[in-house]
């Protein structure tokens, strides 16, 4: 009996490592078939990336293309199975499809400074957490701003940093 309780356990074990393998297997299946956008260079990509690390890491990755380039030259130096024919057409694909984010400067939305919360000022306006607080502070103690040159008399805020942004302020 002694025996068929050990084989039993070692049997047992062997069906664990068994289904713990083939849940590491298909996660390593499904990290490679992640969807990437369509276009030359995804093949590629696909192949290669994967090969070191999920596709999640490439796709939540928001470079531009300079910045790719040298994230693509690294990993060739270290070992990347990439050939110099297929570095410019992999860093196009990736610089297309996983472009870095526009900065708020750029974004068509209005910030309304008589109404944001100091969170939304530091996010929206890249103020410093210090200088948002003396903008709500200020606002409440002397009421709402009328003008983008109302701004400058708040104590502790450079008005110059928010003069390439006053189209984007609202009152």
């Amino acid at each position: 009996m002694r025996i068929d309780t050990r084989r039993r356990a070692s049997w047992s074990r062997l069906m664990g490592w068994t289904v713990i393998g083939l849940a590491i297997a298909g996660l390593a299946t499904a990290a490679r078939a992640q969807d990437l956008p369509e276009g030359k260079g995804k093949d590629t990509v696909e192949t290669v990336c994967s090969q070191c690390h999920s596709l999640k890491r490439v796709t939540d990755s928001k470079l531009d293309a300079g910045e790719w380039k040298d994230l693509v030259n690294r990993m060739v130096e270290n070992g990347a199975p990439l050939e110099a024919d297929d570095l410019p057409v992999v860093i196009e694909y990736l610089a297309k499809n996983f472009p870095k984010s526009k900065p708020a400067e750029t974004s068509a939305e209005k910030i309304n400074v008589n109404k944001a919360a100091a969170k939304e000022l530091v996010d929206a306006l890249k103020l410093t957490a210090e200088e948002a607080d003396a903008v709500v502070q200020y606002r409440s103690e002397n009421g709402s701003f009328a003008t983008f040159e109302d701004l400058g008399k708040v104590p502790g805020l450079d008005s110059k940093k928010l003069e390439p942004l006053k189209d984007r302020l609202a009152y």
